[in-house]
């Protein structure tokens, strides 16, 4: 007797444990559903969701729905959206509009600008046009300046010029120097060289020294080598 209940409560935890089992097991499914759901995914199954479920998926849709729309991609349907949300959305979608042509990202609409805002957006575009070419950026436009401004432009690549030649740097241009900037140049570089070459062999070019500079070099090497 005793054995028959034993065996009799035995295949009712088995039983148990396979129902718990089976019912984990839809229950993760049902939650990988819902967020294939909420992710707009193809694996979704809507015919499985509960109705809160449902309405979850319905509410997340459509705010990613507005979100395409302020974004101006194709997967926006306008059609989905109420009355104030299509206004909402245009006023957020003029603003981007604004905000790339005065910060001069991809190609400006001017037809949707005002004429305020089409104003506002070709200073914004001029200042920035100065700061590229006083930067000699490749993107400066030189003659969209005006003549003051390409003036001190012309000035200021002429400075940055010298500087890069002073410095020895490869993108100094010889030919853009006088006669006077350019012998003071070939005198900065060579004194430059000798301090090097006085200092030790690494960056030093013994080949532009003269020979006094040569045997100086020597022997200052030879008196620290003692």
């Amino acid at each position: 007797m005793k054995s028959a209940s034993r065996m009799a409560l035995g295949l009712v935890m088995v039983a148990l444990v396979c129902f718990t089992t089976r019912m984990s097991g839809q229950s993760q499914d049902q939650k990988q559903n819902l967020f294939a759901c909420k992710n707009g995914w193809r694996s979704c199954n809507h015919s499985t969701l509960t109705d809160a479920d449902k309405k979850e998926v319905a509410r997340l849709r459509h705010d990613q729905n507005i979100s395409d729309c302020e974004e101006s991609w194709k997967s926006c349907d306008h059609s989905a959206l109420s009355a104030p949300e299509l206004v909402e959305v245009e006023v957020v979608v003029r603003r981007q509009v604004i905000c790339d042509c005065w910060n001069g990202l991809g190609s400006c609409d001017y037809a949707k600008l005002t004429a305020s805002e089409a104003t506002a957006v070709a200073v914004a575009e001029y200042r920035r046009n100065v700061t590229d070419c006083w930067n000699a950026w490749p993107s400066c436009k030189l003659s969209q300046l005006s003549p003051p401004d390409r003036n001190d432009v012309a000035v200021s690549q002429r400075q940055h010029n010298l500087s890069q030649c002073w410095d020895g740097s490869p993108s100094c241009d010889d030919s853009k120097l006088s006669a006077t900037e350019l012998n003071a140049v070939h005198v900065a570089l060579h004194q430059r060289n000798y301090l090097t070459c006085l200092t030790g062999p690494s960056g030093c070019n013994l080949s532009e020294l003269t020979p006094a500079e040569t045997n100086s070099i020597a022997g200052v090497r030879k008196t620290a080598s003692r």
